[in-house]
């Protein structure tokens, strides 16, 4: 079957329910990026002008990396640094430190490029699981751009890793980024671009490795109401009447999240900024000018307007999923407040309630015995989580 018939097969699999449809979808977007993977290799990498490696060179020295935890915007600020000529945003999350590098470790290293290349050929095809879909445009006869990455891919994998591999652990990341910049904005003398973006949640725990690798770096620390982004974990896990199942992880990474950002806050940085997710629908066009000076970029209109590689993205809001594609979703915080139990309250401002209060999110305090029996009580069912994650994982056929 050829690759047009197997994005077709995918594409048909994308359209469906995610839930009942998970297992037959993995399996047609393995299929699609292992075919298109291997036309590229039959046809070879591209060949690059000495004046684009330079230029790209140079940008690959300038990041952007946005995080914050899951559910507190981030994907929201990606959006909408989206289409500024002067950025090449990556479409998904990069997540090398926080997922990647433990599947790196398992691999050859020779294998490594072929594993990434069809893990983001799947992600450019379908970046998070809802539209839009095929970033790059659809296959033909004539030609695939899905093919045209791979091949960028593949010349710019060898340069990256001779230049930089040595002393940038994330340089697999980079070549990633280099080849999504090359097929989308190019690296033509004159050209606009200043800087790539990702954005990947929880990165703040990698801060300083980020900034000893990249000294040019931009850091975008993305922070939310605690209520309103457990309440968004609550209703996408769309079981509203049970504890969710990695509660104690999500409370974990927003101690450490607020943490974090209330530390930098106190010692402020020409390469840090925190955005409160809040402000930024309270005020787009004033965030939007705050990010552009933070990254020294021109302030324009397409800064108003979410999208992924110049496609209007859906909604911002887990609780408003009839919204036009390229809005943002305003609605009042009340109607996420209203799915937490209060049990749910409680552990949050039990968790973070001092550190989201130096960050503008007042929360109703608890007696100081109850607050600090729930904290050692979520600590302790983190830590048993996670060694039974790591059971699971030293012997995968076993039962916990």
């Amino acid at each position: 079957m050829n690759i047009v018939d197997l994005e077709e097969r995918l594409d048909q699999r994308l359209q469906r329910p995610r839930i009942t449809e998970l297992v037959a979808a993995r399996a047609a977007a393995k299929a699609w990026s292992d075919a298109v993977w291997s036309i590229a290799e039959a046809a070879g990498p591209r060949i690059l002008a000495a004046d684009e490696i330079e230029l790209a060179f140079a940008v690959a020295s300038r990041p952007v990396f946005v995080f914050g935890v899951h559910r507190s915007g981030t994907t929201l600020v990606r959006d909408l640094l989206d289409h500024h000529p002067a950025l090449s945003v990556l479409p998904s999350e990069g997540t090398l430190f926080t997922n990647f590098a433990w599947h790196l470790k398992r691999l050859r290293r020779d294998d490594w490029l072929r594993f990434l290349g069809c893990e983001w050929l799947r992600r450019l095809a379908n970046p998070i699981n809802q539209q839009p879909y095929w970033l790059l445009g659809r296959s033909s006869g004539e030609g695939s751009p899905y093919i045209a990455f791979a091949r960028a891919l593949m010349a710019w994998w060898p340069l990256v890793e001779a230049r930089l591999g040595q002393r940038i652990t994330s340089w697999p990341l980079i070549a990633i980024a280099l080849a999504y910049a090359y097929c989308t904005a190019g690296f033509r003398t004159a050209s606009p671009l200043e800087r790539w973006v990702e954005k990947t949640p929880t990165n703040e725990r990698f801060i300083a490795r980020l900034t000893a690798e990249f000294p040019n770096a931009k850091l975008i620390h993305v922070v939310r109401h605690p209520f309103a982004v457990y309440a968004s974990h609550r209703r996408a896990a769309r079981n509203p009447d049970r504890p969710l199942g990695d509660e104690n992880l999500i409370l974990h990474q927003m101690h450490r999240s607020y943490q974090e950002a209330v530390h930098r806050t106190v010692r402020p940085s020409d390469s840090y900024m925190l955005l409160r997710y809040e402000d930024l629908l309270e005020d787009t066009a004033g965030t939007a000018h705050r990010l552009a000076f933070f990254l020294g970029i021109q302030t324009l209109p397409v800064m108003l307007q979410p999208t992924v590689n110049g496609i209007p993205t859906p909604s911002n809001s887990s609780f408003g999923t009839d919204d036009v594609a390229g809005r943002l979703n305003r609605r009042p915080l009340g109607e996420a407040f209203g799915v937490l139990t209060r049990r749910d309250r409680e552990r949050v401002s039990a968790m973070v309630g001092d550190t989201a209060g130096r960050l503008g999110y007042q929360l109703a305090p608890l007696p100081p015995l109850r607050r600090k029996r729930l904290r050692l009580l979520v600590h302790a069912e983190w830590v048993a989580d996670r060694l039974r994650e790591q059971w699971s994982r030293i012997f995968p056929s076993r039962k916990r």
